[in-house]
């Protein structure tokens, strides 16, 4: 009997060691406080307010380089320059930067006329509405965006994109990749000219949205962005993205945090288990003992109490 105890409760110990943990999908720790403030600050109707950069912050416009470079070899030097056009259209994505020439140099393109007239070609058609299609959203972003907008945060898209040039484009893009836009809480901010300055752009603006909201939190893949930033939302969280950073640049204020991806993860949790109530144990059948033997020659049984 003991060691029939003894079996069920090593049963039930391995149960509870062997139970499988589960996986939680989260969002990594500073955007999860971020999600939590702009909850809060709406239930306080303080109109929060999220401000995210658009090239290489919520989309990667690497692709968009891409196919300029790879148009300039069918279009421009498949007859008269073959060789050249075959190392251009030979780059991959991955090959990419935010220096054109250096990606042309790279790649084996030494004829400096081809790289030249290249970076020319790149020009007319990188600040496009056509080419803008090519952009890709950086991994996590719309998923992010969507969640702090259904949140009760005011999005706002503060790009030095120029409106005459670009956006039809911006506007397409972010709609087609399912970002909110066009809708009330949400606002794009374009320079009304490319030839107004970045740096006068973005100091004009943030006076805009600091007079229209409480700034919980900035997304900007420029150290020179951010910081401008930074010193203009005092209280407001700061984020430097930097997968699709630009080398060089100032260095960060101390407060600038630096974030690394949108995606959420998964985490593994350790499951609450309740131990069952163990069911009774069964009694033991009776056996029959052999007491005596009774003048027939038969056993005589008693029942073992």
């Amino acid at each position: 009997m003991k060691a029939f105890r003894q079996r069920i409760l090593i049963v039930l110990a391995l149960g509870l060691l062997s139970s499988p943990a589960q996986a939680a999908i989260k969002w990594p720790s500073a955007l999860e406080k971020i999600i939590v403030e702009v909850k809060a600050a709406y239930a306080r109707q303080e109109r929060p307010t999220v401000v995210f950069d658009v090239d290489g912050t919520l989309f990667d416009n690497r692709p968009r380089t891409l196919k300029i470079l790879h148009d300039y070899a069918e279009i421009e030097l498949k007859d008269v320059r073959p060789e050249q056009a075959r190392l251009i259209k030979a780059i991959t994505l991955n090959q990419i930067t935010s220096n054109t020439r250096e990606v042309l140099i790279r790649a084996g393109v030494t004829e400096e006329a081809v790289v030249t007239n290249g970076l020319v070609f790149w020009a007319e058609r990188f600040f496009t509405d056509e080419y803008l299609a090519h952009d890709v959203p950086v991994s996590g972003s719309v998923k992010f965006v969507r969640t702090l907008y259904s949140s009760g945060a005011r999005i706002i898209y503060l790009t030095t994109r120029d409106v005459p040039r670009q956006l039809v484009g911006t506007v397409s893009a972010l709609r087609a990749h399912g970002f909110p836009v066009g809708t009330r809480g949400t606002e794009l901010m374009m320079k009304p000219s490319y030839q107004i300055q970045d740096f006068k752009f973005r100091q004009n603006s943030t006076a805009h949205i600091r007079a229209s909201g409480k700034v919980i939190a900035v997304f900007d893949n420029e150290p020179m962005s951010i910081n401008v930033y930074c010193r203009a939302f005092e209280k407001a969280a700061c984020f430097w993205y930097a997968v699709n950073a630009r080398p060089g640049g100032p260095p960060l204020l101390a407060n600038v945090q630096s974030l690394l991806s949108f995606e959420q993860v998964e985490v593994q949790e350790a499951m609450s288990v309740v131990p069952p109530v163990p069911a009774p144990l069964p009694t033991p059948i009776p056996q029959p003992v052999p007491k005596a033997v009774n003048d027939s020659g038969s056993a005589a049984v008693e029942v073992a109490p």
